[in-house]
Formats: C-alpha cells, structure tokens, sequence
C-alpha cells in the first residue's frame, strides 16, 4: 500500500479494506481484553505490516521480505514481534504462576 500510486482499483479498495479490518480488529482486542491479561495484537501487526509493504501487490520477482521494506513496515513488524513476545511471556507466566 506504501506504492499507492501504481495500484489498480481494485488493489487499492482490497488493501484499504484490509488495513481498516486490521485496525478494528486491534482495537477490538484492546476494548474486550480483560484488565489482568495482554492483548494479542501481534498478528494483526504483522498482517498490517504485511499489507503496508509495496511488494505485496505487485507481480514478478518481488517478494515481501525484511531487506526490500520501508521504515514504517520495519517498525510495525518490530511492534509485532515485541507484542508477540510480551504475549508469550505474559501466558507463560500466568500457566506457571
């Protein structure tokens, strides 16, 4: 989505859809998580970051990859796997607590 200009229609409405829907979701996760356990948002952050990458619409040899990404995507997919981790952490510790 970062390549905003050279998208179709229909490539623009799929990733607009698909960046709202993640936000909702992680807002969701905020609003009906209990006070005492951490909200899972590491996998919306990372289809988020996904989303926001210029390689993931166009066709040929680009890929997604951490090398080819601008600093936006690089940063929410470092919130992802800090989010990830402190989820984790925070289930693991509840289990053996």
């Amino acid at each position: 989505m970062l390549n905003w200009n050279y998208l179709t229609l229909r490539q623009k409405l799929g990733g607009a859809l698909g960046v709202v829907f993640c936000v909702l979701v992680i807002l969701a996760l905020f609003r009906y998580t209990t006070p005492d356990r951490t909200p899972p948002i590491g996998l919306p952050l990372v289809i988020l970051g996904w989303l926001l990458h210029p390689g993931i619409f166009t066709y040929g040899k680009q890929k997604v990859t951490w090398r080819g990404a601008p600093l936006l995507v690089k940063i929410v997919w470092a919130a992802a796997i800090t989010a990830l981790l402190v989820s984790v952490t925070a289930g693991v510790g509840r289990m053996l607590g």
